[in-house]
């Protein structure tokens, strides 16, 4: 049983504030729902219920918007151990342990992005077959549920299920489904960071991450999908400003 980790308090949800041997050893010792939120997530909470609970009700939630970390500096003097989904999942999958274990369960946006995700793992020195991988739907409208990946599951019970789709939509769908398992499974959230290691998306080095700079390097790869996500994020600074520590009303 590992022991608790540190954590501070914004807007309402309970951020890892340690470093990431913890994180990593939580994943592959205690299980429960791990995500990492982006800075455009965070600017809409207060608006989608399910995705606020997902947030507070989570077993870890990483800090991996460089935005909220340097707002949250400004406001406090507070500087925060800041891990983003790119460097927690590269970590995982050079962790000697994960690499032995095959009992992972891979959830993608595409059939492509799968076929990617599996060249890279191989090289990387981690064979998983066609089976280890599920196609997710589109998830159009809310509730996020998934009756299919819940039975597949339950089925093949993975000790990693690693969700690699939407934002506001995985965090949903990953909550939902630990409260229908009957057992405890790494239930890890990463939206895009694998498809940067895999190439289905702008490379981000760890010098541009560590500075916090992936978002610039996405723009200028294609501007015409992330200037209008990330222009989203400069409401975070208004929420924080107007809440702190404190959940946002709902809106």
């Amino acid at each position: 049983m590992t022991r608790p980790f540190h954590t501070v308090r914004i807007l309402g949800v309970d951020f890892y504030n340690d470093n990431l041997d913890r994180a990593l050893r939580e994943a592959q010792e205690a299980g429960g729902l791990f995500l990492a939120p982006s800075g455009p997530g965070l600017a809409e909470l207060g608006k989608n219920p399910d995705y606020d609970r997902a947030l507070q009700e989570a077993d870890l939630n990483l800090i991996d918007s460089g935005y909220l970390a340097l707002l949250w500096q400004r406001r406090t003097g507070q500087s925060l151990r800041r891990h983003s989904g790119l460097k927690f999942i590269k970590a995982l999958i050079e962790d000697p342990e994960f690499k032995r274990n095959p009992k992972q369960l891979w959830v993608m946006p595409t059939a492509a992005q799968a076929e990617a995700t599996a060249a890279y793992l191989q090289r990387e020195g981690l064979t998983v077959g066609r089976d280890h991988f599920y196609e997710a739907p589109d998830y159009r409208k809310p509730p996020v549920t998934d009756e299919t990946l819940l039975g597949k599951i339950r089925t093949f019970r993975p000790d990693y299920v690693i969700l690699a789709i939407a934002g506001g939509k995985q965090e949903v769908l990953g909550h939902w489904l630990r409260g229908q398992l009957d057992y405890k499974p790494a239930i890890i959230c990463i939206g895009a960071a694998i498809a940067f290691l895999s190439g289905q998306q702008a490379n981000i080095p760890p010098w541009a991450d560590r500075l916090y700079l992936g978002w610039l390097l996405r723009i200028l790869a294609d501007p015409k999908t992330f200037i209008p996500r990330y222009w989203k994020a400069r409401k975070l600074k208004k929420l924080l400003h107007l809440h702190g520590e404190n959940q946002p009303t709902p809106r």
